[in-house]
């Protein structure tokens, strides 16, 4: 062989092996590919033991990057031999799939959690939590849907898309975008009481002691007993109703008994957007608040212009949040009262009995039960509240 073939062989082979190196390829991942969820461990950006906080789930919203192939002569940080590879082709999975104009990422196409399955890049968009919500899980924030196959304990939170508890929410806190199903009840914990808010339509078997938001229909099969609830539409409760403040945009069906001989306060707002009243509630108190501290400081530093002292500054400044919260007040006031219209169309129903001293409101009127009722509807005639008597039949649909 002449010299110059041995030279041209030599090139060859340099090149083919350039080649080949450059063909490698890692694969970058944006999420934990070693992630499992059987073995949780506490949270805490400075080494804090935040036993409510394991991180349950690897969340991943439609468009998320995943994963990146990059060329192996590029990688700067240390590779693990295991994502090293021959072509440039992702362990494509279900609900995956490379960017169109940039094949060289792995995007999600569904809101989910990610995880390998099968060696395979994979993201699913049901979340089974096939055991309680509890400090072996922690709390759990899911962007798609989720369903919890025991209850939630007492001090711990789910939160997904839509959420269906198939136990209990025992003084715990679930929270959806769209609608919710508990299937075992809700009751409040000691000492405060759970919460529960729905961005849609909210199914209970019970609820005792909670705070209940939803922003469309509330059917609860048995008892509410002692709650604050807030149904953005209408309110079913097939059994009793009694305790608490019940606000509700539309009607409100209660099948056997609102009240109780006992004469425990059962007050009934019809009329009024829920997360209105609610907003009013949250400002009042804050107003309350302010106004308490500002006593104080008018008593140390009102007599001082307002950039005198720490305290003078801080009353100055306190007056004008109060002053803009009650500005936030009236508006929200002339809001309610410009859907007056609507509560033309409320309706109070009660097949079973109605106690004394359930207290009513219908927008802007109010009355008070005297004594007991059976099978009666309470609606707005006018500007009062008229007691008539409710025929199931002949008024079948007017909660439809």
């Amino acid at each position: 062989m002449t010299r110059a073939r041995i030279c041209a062989a030599f090139a060859l082979c340099k090149k083919l092996l350039f080649r080949n190196a450059t063909l490698q390829y890692y694969l970058r991942h944006y999420f934990n590919p070693d992630f499992d969820y059987l073995h949780l461990k506490p949270g805490g950006g400075d080494e804090a033991s935040d036993v409510y906080s394991l991180g349950y789930v690897q969340n991943a919203i439609r468009g998320q990057v995943l994963a990146e192939l990059v060329p192996l002569d590029q990688v700067k940080e240390n590779c693990d031999p295991r994502f090293i590879l021959d072509h440039a082709e992702f362990p494509v999975g279900a609900n995956t799939c490379p960017a169109p104009k940039h094949p060289n990422f792995l995007l999600s196409t569904v809101n989910g959690y990610v995880f390998y399955l099968n060696g395979k890049i994979t993201v699913k968009g049901l979340l089974n939590v096939r055991k309680d919500v509890s400090f072996e899980t922690g709390n759990i924030f899911f962007v798609g849907n989720m369903a919890v196959h025991g209850s939630v304990r007492a001090g711990f939170s789910v939160q997904g898309n839509s959420v269906r508890i198939l136990g209990m929410l025992e003084g715990g806190v679930a929270r959806s975008r769209c609608d919710m199903m508990i299937d075992g009840g809700a009751r409040g914990g000691a000492g405060e009481h759970g919460k529960i808010d729905a961005g849609g339509k909210l199914l209970a078997q019970f609820l005792e002691r909670m705070e209940a938001r939803a922003r469309d229909n509330m059917v609860i099969r048995k008892n509410c007993l002692h709650c604050v609830v807030y149904a953005g539409s209408n309110l079913l409760v097939q059994e009793k109703l009694y305790g608490g403040v019940i606000n509700a945009y539309g009607s409100i069906y209660v099948g056997e008994q609102i009240g109780n001989r006992a004469d425990i306060a059962t007050r009934i707002y019809l009329g009024y957007a829920p997360h209105l009243i609610r907003q009013l509630e949250k400002i009042d108190q804050i107003i309350a608040g302010q106004s308490q501290t500002i006593t104080h400081l008018t008593a140390i530093a009102g007599h001082l212009p307002p950039d005198a002292t720490e305290a003078s500054r801080k009353l100055h400044s306190l007056r004008e949040q109060r002053n803009q919260l009650i500005q936030r007040r009236e508006y929200l006031w002339n809001t309610l009262y410009l859907d007056e219209k609507s509560v033309q169309n409320c309706r109070l129903i009660c097949p079973g009995t109605i106690f004394p001293g359930v207290e009513i409101s219908i927008g802007r009127a109010f009355t008070t039960v005297d004594k007991r009722h059976s099978s009666v509807c309470f609606r707005l005639e006018g500007d009062e509240i008229v007691m008539e008597p409710w025929e199931a039949k002949k008024n079948a649909g007017s909660l439809a």
